[in-house]
């Protein structure tokens, strides 16, 4: 308590001497910074020689004192003071640096001589938030689109997004991007990139701010295959055109074939049933004239020829008899007969009578 007393009566002081004091013309005031979150920040001051006191005050909130005996800072901040007199003019500079700034501290720093002359700078604080590519790395099929987002949440102020595709810039018709602020002024980028790829493709997405020296990055990879273990179709698209050909294929082959299976049954069935007619006319062959019955004896016909019957041939001595003036034949006994013999021959049965004759 009595630390904080004493505090409000130097200040109070201060103020009473900045009253009556001379003004004191200020040379060169603060200078506007920009410093990523947990940096330092430094700002510097340079008053004409004979000043009196020199107060520094953060977004209206005396942080530093100066008089020429003694230097003060309060305790709501970690602040190195660095004082300087020029040997030839006698002008005199204060530098503080305030340590490990964070957004919050962002505003208006401000430099005073006396109460009527000041100078103000502005501190900027910037937030490098987190970066992801929330799809993460895929795999697909050739000829597939695929979105790939970037995710950049927490940043202050909105970083500038951009891609590269194979470590070369990506032109920006492949991605769009959109901002949103939340209560604390935190900015949430989502950045949707869109591509067909036809082979491999290593993506990268990057956020930079002013005070990165370097942006920040994430990188994925799309691999690109004809068959995806696991997927609901373990057909590609290349696979399912070639057994469309090879099945048209098959269907004209299998179509050719049964017509010359048709063909050939209507050629064989075609072909038997001309057999079958050629042996039935055979069978039943047209009566024959007297003359082309057997020989016949005194008008008497001996029968008629049996086409359908095969002889076998035997044996045969006969000899011609004599006729005894009746209508029969007589035969001389094959074995006694003396006017005329006929050796051994092989001669049909059925033709015998044709030798008589």
């Amino acid at each position: 308590m009595e630390e904080y007393r004493t505090h409000f009566v130097w200040i109070t002081i201060l103020l009473l001497i900045q009253s009556f004091a001379s003004c004191t013309n200020i040379i060169e005031g603060p200078q506007n910074v920009t410093v990523l979150t947990g940096s330092n920040a430094s700002f510097q001051c340079t008053v004409a020689s004979g000043w009196t006191i020199i107060t520094w005050y953060l977004q209206d909130v005396l942080i530093v004192g100066i008089t020429p005996s003694d230097t003060t800072t309060t305790k709501d901040h970690t602040i190195i003071v660095q004082n300087s007199t020029n040997s030839i003019n006698g002008a005199f500079t204060s530098e503080i640096t305030i340590i490990n700034v964070n957004k919050s501290n962002s505003g208006v720093v401000r430099c005073s001589s006396l109460s009527s002359s000041f100078k103000d700078g502005y501190l900027s604080v910037q937030v490098s938030g987190s970066l992801r590519i929330t799809t993460g790395g895929v795999t697909v099929t050739p000829n597939s689109t695929v979105s790939m987002i970037c995710e950049a949440a927490q940043w202050y102020p909105a970083p500038s997004i951009t891609w590269q595709m194979n470590n070369t810039a990506a032109d920006t018709l492949y991605y769009s991007t959109t901002y949103s602020t939340d209560a604390n002024n935190y900015v949430t980028a989502l950045s949707t990139f869109t591509i067909t790829p036809q082979f491999d493709v290593s993506l990268t997405c990057l956020a930079s701010l002013q005070t990165l020296t370097q942006p920040q990055s994430v990188t994925v990879n799309i691999t690109v295959q004809e068959h995806i273990p696991g997927s609901s179709s373990s057909l590609s698209q290349t696979d399912i055109i070639l057994i469309a050909v090879f099945a048209s294929l098959g269907g004209l082959l299998l179509l050719i074939a049964i017509i010359i299976l048709i063909l050939y049954c209507c050629k064989k069935r075609k072909k038997k049933k001309a057999e079958s007619g050629y042996r039935s006319d055979a069978w039943k062959a047209p009566d024959m004239k007297d003359n082309n019955n057997l020989s016949t004896v005194n008008k008497t016909s001996l029968g008629e020829k049996n086409y359908a019957y095969t002889p076998e041939p035997v044996s045969l001595q006969q000899s011609y008899g004599s006729y005894s003036g009746s209508n029969s034949v007589n035969y001389d006994d094959l074995s006694t007969s003396t006017n005329f013999s006929i050796k051994s021959r092989c001669l049909p049965r059925v033709r015998w009578e044709e030798y008589i004759r």
